[in-house]
């Protein structure tokens, strides 16, 4: 016979015991409430911690798109790590590698891109084996670095190669370079031998190449001149005179290591050693002397800096260089405008400086004999080869400028090269 369940036993209170258990019970709901809320309370305070310190200060820019190639985006962690291959993770000119990084990776893509259509591609083993061999880090940026640079080199090889000639018209030419017109021929009027010649170049011309070859400039073919001594001017020249005889050649845009500065100092600190000066950096010596006469003439300081002066930032600043230090420009500049005996407010005599670069000068250039079928050397080949490529890349940039962008923001650049610390 199966037993009767159990019948729970039922407990009577009285009611001092029921209020006291309903206030026990409104106690616990209370504690249980505010615990709760409590837990509430750190659980927002760390989610905000980890907001503020973690999305907002490091996950949501370093995930920031800032490139693109059509629809190919690249955020700024993709691009840290191609700051750090090029700068070797030295934050200290990181600032000037900015541009050339930005414009490198958005290259680089539309050379995969492009040899791909050629028919060009690249492995991932023949990527691996190039990491590995360089000891290189094995992250995207990296990876598709060494790509586009295993592409150039098979493009150079199997593409370009085959377009540079073996043999070719060379010109062999004397050639030295002087800040001016005025020194130019004050050098010519004393050279009567191509032995005088050397000797002048190798004392005093401005370009280091035919400084060092003593003004020779061995046959070439076209299109290597202006590559190696930095003039397309001197390039034109060589390649087009028939005359045999020395001539001069006014070169705006060539590059030398000689200056001149303008100065004229305003006031002295005695207490901070430091001095309020107007400069100018000028060319030549003959352009100083020119422009000097001018503000003796009653010209506009400003006025003449901004057409003739080549420091940075003169358009803004007019040649107000403000208060410097004597570490602020070349010491035998500071030698003459710190010294005691500086006049104030007087123009300065020109400083020459051969520590800065400006643009401009001249040529005495001289066609010593043309080779119409002469073999090319493989140094030349190679620099046509590359001339060839430079070439190649600045049209593949300049026919996809539209599908390029770049949303870099001052403070996403400055996060970037941060993360190199």
């Amino acid at each position: 016979m199966a037993k009767k369940p159990q019948q729970p036993v039922k407990r009577h209170y009285s009611k001092h015991q029921v209020a006291k258990f309903e206030s026990q019970k409104k106690r616990q709901r209370i504690i249980f409430a505010t615990g709760l809320s409590v837990i509430g309370i750190v659980l927002v305070l760390v989610g905000m911690g980890v907001y503020k310190g973690w999305y907002v200060d490091q996950y949501k820019p370093m995930h920031t798109v800032v490139l693109t190639v059509g629809d190919t985006k690249y955020n700024v962690s993709y691009f840290v790590d191609a700051l750090k291959h090029f700068t070797g993770g030295d934050s200290t000119y990181a600032y000037y590698f900015i541009d050339a990084v930005a414009e490198r990776i958005q290259l680089n893509q539309l050379i995969v891109e492009k040899a791909a259509e050629m028919g060009y591609t690249v492995s991932e083993d023949e990527i691996d084996a190039s990491i590995e061999e360089n000891s290189l880090d094995d992250v995207p940026a990296v990876r598709d670095i060494v790509r586009a640079s295993l592409l150039i080199s098979t493009l150079k090889t199997e593409y370009f190669d085959p377009q540079v000639p073996q043999n070719a018209e060379q010109r062999e030419a004397l050639a030295m370079l002087l800040e001016s017109e005025s020194a130019a021929s004050e050098v010519l009027a004393g050279i009567t031998t191509d032995e005088e010649f050397a000797a002048k170049a190798a004392e005093l011309s401005l370009e280091s190449n035919t400084k060092t070859d003593e003004g020779t400039i061995d046959f070439r073919p076209a299109n290597t001149i202006s590559s190696l001594y930095g003039s397309e001017i001197l390039e034109q020249y060589i390649f087009s005179t028939d005359s045999y005889d020395y001539t001069i050649l006014q070169d705006a845009d060539v590059s030398k290591q000689r200056a001149y500065w303008l100065i004229e100092v305003l006031e002295r600190n005695a207490d901070s050693g430091q001095i309020h000066a107007l400069g100018m950096l000028l060319p030549s010596q003959e352009v100083a002397l020119e422009v000097k006469a001018k503000l003796e003439a009653g010209e506009d300081w400003g006025d003449l800096a901004v057409e003739y002066s080549q420091l940075a930032n003169v358009e803004d600043n007019r040649g107000d260089m403000d208060w410097i230090s004597s570490t602020s420009v070349p010491e035998n500049v500071a030698d003459i405008i710190f010294a005691d005996d500086a006049e104030l407010n007087t123009v300065l005599d020109p400083i020459q400086d051969d520590t800065n670069t400006t643009r401009g000068g001249c040529w005495i250039v001289r066609l010593k004999s043309v080779d119409e079928n002469r073999e090319l050397s493989e140094d030349d080949r190679t620099l046509l080869i590359n001339d060839k490529v430079d070439e190649w890349t600045t049209d593949l940039k300049n026919a996809n400028l539209d599908r390029l962008t770049n949303t870099f923001s001052d403070d996403l650049i400055t996060f970037a090269i941060d993360q190199l610390d």
